[in-house]
Order: structure tokens, then sequence, then C-alpha cells
């Protein structure tokens, strides 16, 4: 392996390259000759890579001092129309990386000052023309630079985040689908999922409107991960009944990585990642507010929200509060569907300074959701018609706190993030038995990662990193123990090098992670979603203390075929450590008695990808293909062998490979400015080697929608009616413990506008799903046992106010 000092010469690119290569093909044979190599090197390097870890931290504070006196630079221009060359008033200039931006003024001049030394990328964003994107390197002295935008009528491009270097969609190898703040802001739903799978390839299990979870191109659960602002969120997310705890307020837009991205994020990135990307400060000398109000017929429910936030030269606030409450929810007959009602409350804070020897920022997110539980012994207790919470639900609350920061060394940058969340799970039966609370645990968890960003040249960037995590689980006096208590501790080193020639743009990677995952000698438990749970006259113990090793590696290309085609193509390699439920459970879940196997292996696969995009200022086409063979897929299956309770056979977790195989088409045409069409296709095949089918892979849909915009007037601004029709397709290869299910058709009217108050900026949303109140059960729909219908016709209205 190449020395640091030959990696940080003008060939570390070559070496890693080699390097890269022989890991990948180590990797695709799954030898375990690597593996023992690197964790050899592990355990000897380990100790003291902590302590220069610990030494640079004592270290920054002269660092900073030594680079305070490195001048600021002044970044300015003007921003113009591209046809007739008239300055663009409100134009969005951002830099992401400094977390720092303004706004264009009428004669479309801006500038930013105080910038540090250092490459940076900047954003032109504005309604209604195409996003520019631009590499700038600062080095003391002003950088003057005027922009022209061209006018385009369909979606445009934007920066994502989450593929390692901050990089337009169009030039990063890996299939990241972003979720604009406008469209997000126009989907009206009580539920974040449900917004989410909009994006084509992406879908939700649901048990109700506040319990569901994501699942890309046919993986899900354990399978994905999701960041909050880059901070990757553990929230018990082993079961359709545990959501990902996450507030969908303050989102700026959303990034969705389909399909492999262990190489960046580790375990658990095999089937895609979902980064929530918090709102930006307000523009340098500006105070913002704004205040929001939505309410939905189908749950009888509404939801709050306000946000104020501020921004100097050099610093910037923010804060934000939300509060939901919701009924249980009417399905296409009219019938309430019990206990599927949930509350919430969040609260999120942010700080940030920047200097020029860096960037510096602090969040703190809150989130309490309590959310009802259909199951058998909740339907006789509830009562329609209420909204709180008393039989029967999950009272949860998490708390997250994430230092992100960014400093400036010489041509050199060193991101050092560190987060820390508490997560409060608890289970509330029948207050009127003799134990209410059957489920109380805590998850503590403490992540960090650094980054290391080599010099830029002649389109060159690398970067090395490391990312670890050490997590508790502790149980307290309550009955049920879902998972036992535990302690995992994670650590990874990972190198990300891209290369961009005339018509290419090549990003490879290569990684090596390591898990320790301990259990000390306790009763193993389950969780019968019962009251009382029945004693055996012998109680299985349960002892685990394995390590899990892997390496992992990814190349990819897009090629330009021309300035509107090009083509991308990727291959990648992911793995999953079997969760604690896998590997420890031994006693009822739900209706059935599940053994966990400590003998699992961890889940490995191979995705290759290959995506054609075509834009023009009238037309956009994009298409995603995709084959992603999984070895070992950890699933539940029944044996031969009685459950002690005497009611059926006992439910074992093993391990089988499967392939799973599909793509995603998507549309959008403008004939006229007045009129946008759309239309998207997503299918995913599943398959076991043996046959078999796997869990919750969701039907093939098909949406369209017609988008009319018309003109406005003194007090309407950009009035607009859109008309869609999804179709979702029949699903006749059900897995081992699920059903076939109908093809079904949903039909929605939207229609909004913006209002002129002066200086004030307001928006008023109207929308109707289901407008014919179909009855229909999607598959993914976790109350299909119950034969409960999904819900049915919703009116939503939302009225959001700007100061």
């Amino acid at each position: 392996m190449s020395s640091p000092e030959a990696l940080a010469s003008d060939t570390y690119g070559l070496n890693f390259l080699t390097i890269l290569l022989v890991g990948m093909r180590e990797c695709i044979g799954f030898k375990t000759t690597s593996c023992a190599c690197f964790s050899m090197f592990y355990k000897k390097e380990i100790a003291n890579m902590i302590r220069y870890i610990l030494a640079l931290l004592i270290l920054l504070p002269q660092v900073t001092l030594a680079s305070s006196v490195l001048k600021k630079n002044k970044l300015y221009g003007i921003v113009s129309d591209q046809n007739d060359l008239n300055g663009l008033a409100g134009v969005s200039i951002f830099i992401p990386e400094l977390q720092k931006g303004t706004l264009s003024q009428a004669d479309g001049s801006y500038q930013l000052d105080a910038l540090p030394n250092g490459s940076f990328t900047v954003q032109f964003s504005y309604m209604g023309y195409e996003t520019v994107i631009k590499k700038l390197q600062l080095k003391d002295s002003d950088l003057n630079l005027n922009t022209n935008l061209v006018f385009t009528s369909v979606t445009t491009q934007d920066v994502v985040v989450s593929g390692g270097f901050p990089s337009s969609q169009h030039e990063n190898p890996i299939k990241i689908s972003v979720m604009s703040k406008q469209e997000f802001d126009r989907l009206l739903t009580p539920s974040l999922g449900q917004k989410l799978a909009s994006i084509p390839g992406v879908d939700l299990i649901s048990r109700s409107p506040g319990v569901s979870s994501p699942v890309i191109r046919g993986l899900s659960l354990n399978n994905l991960i999701f960041l909050n602002n880059g901070v990757r969120l553990e929230n018990f997310q082993f079961s359709v009944d545990h959501p990902f705890l996450v507030n969908d307020q303050g989102v700026d837009h959303i990034e969705v990585i389909k399909g492999p991205a262990s190489l960046l994020y580790g375990s658990d990135a095999m089937g895609g990642v979902i980064n929530i990307v918090r709102e930006k400060p307000a523009p340098a000398n500006t105070i913002k507010a704004d205040v929001s109000t939505e309410f939905y017929s189908v749950t009888k429910g509404f939801n709050r929200n306000i946000g104020v936030k501020g921004s100097r030269e050099n610093w910037f606030w923010m804060f934000r509060a939300n509060q939901q409450s919701h009924h249980d929810y009417k399905d296409g007959d009219g019938d309430y569907i019990p206990n599927t009602r949930f509350n919430s409350t969040g609260l999120q804070v942010g700080l940030g300074l920047l200097r020029s020897y860096g960037s510096f920022k602090i969040y703190y997110d809150y989130l309490s959701p309590k959310l009802g539980m259909t199951n058998e012994e909740s339907i006789p207790l509830v009562k329609e018609g209420l909204s709180k919470n008393r039989f029967w639900y999950q009272d949860l609350s998490q708390h997250l706190v994430a230092s992100r920061n960014r400093l400036f060394i010489g041509d050199f940058k060193l991101e050092l993030n560190v987060a820390y969340q508490f997560n409060q799970r608890r289970l509330n039966g029948n207050p009127q038995s003799d134990i209410f609370r059957l489920v109380d645990m805590d998850l503590n968890t403490l992540t960090y990662d650094g980054k290391f960003y080599f010099p830029t040249s002649d389109g060159t960037e690398f970067l090395l990193g490391i990312q670890g995590m050490h997590q508790t689980n502790r149980n307290h006096e309550a009955p049920n123990r879902i998972i036992p208590d535990a302690n995992i501790d994670d650590f990874s080193v990972f190198a990300l090098y891209k290369k961009e020639l005339k018509l290419w743009e090549w990003q490879l990677g290569l990684r090596y992670d390591t898990r320790a995952l301990y259990v000390p000698e306790q009763e193993a438990g389950g969780h019968s979603h019962s009251e009382v749970e029945t004693p055996e006259e012998h109680e299985e113990m349960v002892h685990i203390n394995r390590r899990f090793n892997n390496l992992n590696a990814s190349i990819g290309t897009t090629f330009h075929v021309s300035d509107d085609v090009l083509l991308r193509t990727n291959i990648a390699s992911a793995y999953r450590v079997p969760n604690l439920a896998e590997l420890s459970q031994h006693g009822m879940h739900g209706n059935r008695f599940e053994e966990g196997n400590v003998n699992l292996d961890p889940q490995k696969s191979i995705e290759s990808d290959l995506g054609l995009h075509y834009h023009t200022q009238k037309h956009n086409i994009d298409l995603s293909l995709f084959y992603n063979r999984v070895y070992d897929f950890i699933y539940l299956a029944p044996t031969d062998e009685i459950s002690p309770e005497g009611t059926g056979f006992v439910y074992k977790y093993g391990q089988q490979n499967a392939k799973l195989y599909g793509g995603e088409l998507a549309v959008n045409v403008v004939p006229f400015r007045f009129l946008k069409f759309h239309s998207d296709y997503a299918m995913v095949i599943s398959k076991f080697d043996n046959g078999g089918r796997l869990p919750f892979v969701p039907q093939h849909k098909l949406n369209n929608s017609l988008r009319f915009i018309f003109k406005g007037s003194k007090l309407l601004d950009s009035p607009f009616l859109n008309l869609s029709w999804k179709h979702v397709f029949n699903q006749n290869h059900p897995a081992m413990f699920e059903t076939k299910t109908d093809a079904y058709n949903l039909f929605e009217i939207q229609m909004g506008t913006d209002l002129k108050l002066g200086k004030y900026k307001a928006s008023l949303e109207l929308s109707a799903d289901n407008i014919f109140n179909e009855k229909y059960t999607d598959h993914l729909s976790t109350l299909k046992t119950f034969a409960y219908l999904n819900p049915g016709r919703n009116i939503s209205l939302k009225l959001t106010v700007e100061l």
C-alpha cells in the first residue's frame, strides 16, 4: 500500500487506482485474504490513529490561530438573462461547503464577502432558469464572476452533497435523485414517507400515515440509511413498526441515492441512502421568518410550523418548531381505521460561524412522536373521533446534536463532524391493565467522521476519510425486550478519487469497515404485542461477541455524448451486518414465535447501474436500469419446530442468495409555456435462487400528470392547476408471508398560487387526493392482514406566509 506521503504527491491518483482495482477484484470474489490483511493492519494501527485524531483536535486551536492571518476574499459579479443580457433580481447565489449565500440586486449584481481561501462549488439558481454550477478557486484575491442564466421549462439540475464531492447531478457517476424544496412543499400529505414515494424507484411500507418506512428498488429497513443533514440516523429501524425518526419541516431538498452506497456510508447502505438536507441560512445580513398551517380531511389533522432565521457576514442562526395532530384515518368506505392516530412535536436549532480558516456549525434536533399501533388488542379499545393516544401507542423521543466543521489549511480542506443521538422508545398498552409500559429502551449513538480533501488540479479530486460509531442499547424494567442490551463499535477508512476529462467524469472508491458487536449474557426475549408474556420453564439465554470485517469498492463514470445527452454507469459492492433482532430474537414478535440465528453472516452485494439522460429546454428524459446480486440475503422462514407456546411453528432467520433487477423511466415535456407533462414508470423484480420472492417488493407503478400555469394578476402570482393519475399494477408474485394484490388507480387535483401581500410573500394550495374514493389496499400495507383499506379521499389545504 502506498504511503500517505506518496498519496499526497502528484501520483496519488494512480496509486489509488491500483489499490482500488485490486480491492474490487477481491470484493467481487469475496476473498477472505484481503479482509484478514486489513484486519491485521487495523488491530495494529487503530490505537495510533486514535492518538493522531486526539492530537489533531488539540492542535486545531493553534492551526486556526496561525491561519487567521489569511486574507478574506470577495466574490462578486452580475447575473443576467442570456437572451437579452438584462440583470436578474432575486437570483440565489449559494456556496454549499460554507453554507453561505446571498441574493442578486435589482440590476443583477451580487457580492459575497469574507470568504476563505480554497476551492468551492457555487450554485446560481432562479425560478424558470437552468441552474448554473461553477467551481471556483479563491486565494488571497477577489474574484469577479459574471454569469448568464438560460430560460428552461423543465426541471433543472442541483448541487448534490451525498455523493462524496459537492457536484452537479450531471457530473456524478452515482445516480442521485433530488426532490427540490418547491416539489416537497407542494406535496400535501401528513406523511414524509408518502412524499418520498413520489420519487420513481422509491416506495413505502405503511401501517398508517404516521408509521411508514421507505423502500428503494425493493430493499428496505436495515438495507437503507437515512441521513438527517448528513448525520446517520439510528432509530431501532429493524422492523416495519419502528420507522425512522426524522422531522420533515425545514427541508431545503432531499437527495436519494438509488443503489449501493456502502463505500460512502458503511453497513446498511445496500439499497440506498436518503439524505434530508436542511434549509439554507438566510441570505447575508437578513432576517427571514415563515409560518404555515396544513389541514388534512382524511385524518382531521393539522400540521403547524414556524421558522425564524438570520444571517450576518460571518455567522448565522436558525430556529424552527412544529406540531401535528391526526385522528384515525378514513378509508374509501368512510370507515375509521382504529388506532392509526398520531401526534408529534418537533424543534430545530442551528448556529454557524465562518472564519477565514474554516466554517463551524452546530445543530440540535428534537422530535417526540406518539404513534398509534393497530393490533388485535387495541381495536376494541379505541374510540372514533379522537386524536389523543391512550391505548397501545409508541411513545418516542429523539435528541440529536451535531457539530459539522470544515477547516482550510493552505490548499487542503479538513472536514470534522461529530454527532450524538439519544433515542427513547416506549410501547404503552392498556392503562387499565396491570402492566401499562410494555417496552422501554434507550439507544445512545455517537458518530464521527473526518475527511481530508487534497488540492484539486486539472479536474482531479481526492479525499481520504474515516468514519466511526459507538452505540449502546439498554432495556429498563418493562417486561418485553425487542432487542437485548448491547454495545456496537464501528470504524472505517476509505478513499475516493474523481477525475474530470474532456467528455468523461470518473469516480473510484475503496473502503474497509470493521464492526464489533457485544451482547453480554442475558435472557433472550421477544415482543408479543400482548399484555403478559407466557413464561417458559427454561429461559433461553443469549450472549454474542463477534467482529465483522468487510472491504468495498466502487467504480463509475459519466460520459457526455453531447451537450444534451449523457450516459452514466456504475458498479459497486455493498454489505450489511445482521441486526440485533436477527441475531438474538427468541420469543413472540406479533403473532409469531421468532428465533434469531447467532451464526448469520453479513449480507453482501454487487450492483451494476446504467443510465441515460437527455435534456433540452423543453424535454427531459431519464432512464435508469439496475441489476443487484445479493449474497446471503437474511430472511425469516418457518421451521418444523413447534413453538414453546404450542400456538404454531418457530420462525427462524436464514440466508439465501437472491437478485433484484428493474429500473425507472421519467419523461418531462413542455410543449407550451403554460403546460407541462410528466410521466414516470418504475419496476423491480426480485427472486431467491430457489425461486421464491423477497419480502416488501412493491407493485410496478405508472404516474402521469399535467400542470397548467396561468397568467397572474395584481394579487395572484403564478397560479397553477395540476391533474394527476397513478396506475399501480397487480402484484402476482408475493413473498412467503404475503398475498397477491390487485391493481388500483388514484386520481388527484391540486391547485395553488402565490399571493402578493405588499412586502410579504404568501402561498395558498388546495388538493384532493383519491378523488373517486378508490377502495384499495397497497401491497406494502402492513394492515393488509386485518383486511383494512388504505386512506380514502383526502382534501388538503395549506397556507404559508413568509415575512
